[in-house]
């Protein structure tokens, strides 16, 4: 199953133990693929470097997270040009989704969440999604 983590979700993975704890079951699901593209990494470093996060994440913690997810997730080149969210910086969410052939889209953001399906990919929140999984 191709899924695709939104970065508010490693974001929140980062700092929130309960929610660590949840993205950590779906990155030691073998049945998943966990898509991204170099975009995705540089906005999750670029947010982990602002002010409010590096006050609570060590560079030697970001920088520990983000070899895991580069250790694990697969990397898709993004081609296409979309032009959907009412959010336009989150458009190329979607891109990941539609040339990688994801099938979930995984986020908080209610910019995405109330599309509900783009193409192919299911759009729900990490709750939904666990109890379509497990």
């Amino acid at each position: 199953m191709r899924i695709l983590l939104d970065t508010n979700l490693w974001v929140s993975a980062l700092i929130s133990a309960s929610m660590r704890d949840r993205v950590e079951r779906i990155i030691a699901d073998d049945r998943l693929e966990i898509l991204a593209d170099p975009d995705l990494l540089a906005e999750l470093e670029e947010v982990c470097s602002r002010p409010k996060f590096a006050q609570r994440l060590t560079p030697d913690y970001v920088a520990e997270f983000l070899q895991i997810l580069r250790d694990r997730l697969s990397i898709v080149e993004t081609h296409s040009q979309i032009q959907v969210c009412r959010d336009p910086n989150d458009n190329y969410l979607l891109a990941i989704c539609l040339d990688g052939q994801a099938e979930f889209l995984l986020t908080g953001d209610d910019d995405l969440l109330v599309l509900q399906q783009f193409e192919k990919t299911r759009i729900l929140t990490i709750t939904e999604f666990e109890q379509t999984l497990w």
